[in-house]
């Protein structure tokens, strides 16, 4: 059935280069990520060129470091560090420029060898911290 661990790897590539002319080849025509829900109902290789596209336009000098594949019963699991500098609009936030490095972990179902479902955990959080956009609230003082 081939190596699961390509397919992903040509996804991730993607996200760094914006290539996505062959997209077919590696995506699974049923493809999801819920992360992406709120911006995009489709599915397939077209949700995932939107996903591409939408992120290269928020970050530019975007790079994915690859730091480990993991695999076993249909699922690869990639460890990815994701820099680049913040030059679009972020989900309301404007761009403010900033460089910036974080750690994402990535969980992907592979069936027929293409990547069918698409899930993240990133740090959000320390992504926001070092773009300098505004805390979250805290506490009320009283």
């Amino acid at each position: 059935m081939g190596d699961p661990i390509g397919p992903v790897r040509r996804m991730i590539q993607a996200f760094t280069s914006g290539k996505t002319q062959d997209v077919d080849e590696y995506i699974h025509p049923e493809y999801m990520n819920p992360a992406t829900l709120e911006r995009c109902d489709k599915r397939g290789p077209d949700a995932f060129v939107e996903s591409v596209e939408w992120l290269r336009d928020v970050f530019s000098e975007l790079h994915l470091e690859e730091i480990d594949y993991q695999e076993g019963g249909g699922f690869v699991t990639a460890y990815l560090l994701m820099s680049g500098r913040h030059t679009g609009n972020l989900v309301g936030l404007p761009p403010t420029g900033r460089r910036f490095a974080a750690e994402q972990l990535h969980l992907c179902q592979v069936v027929d060898g293409k990547v069918r479902m698409h899930r993240e955990w990133r740090d959000d959080l320390g992504c926001l911290r070092q773009l300098g956009l505004p805390e979250l609230p805290g506490p009320a003082s009283g």
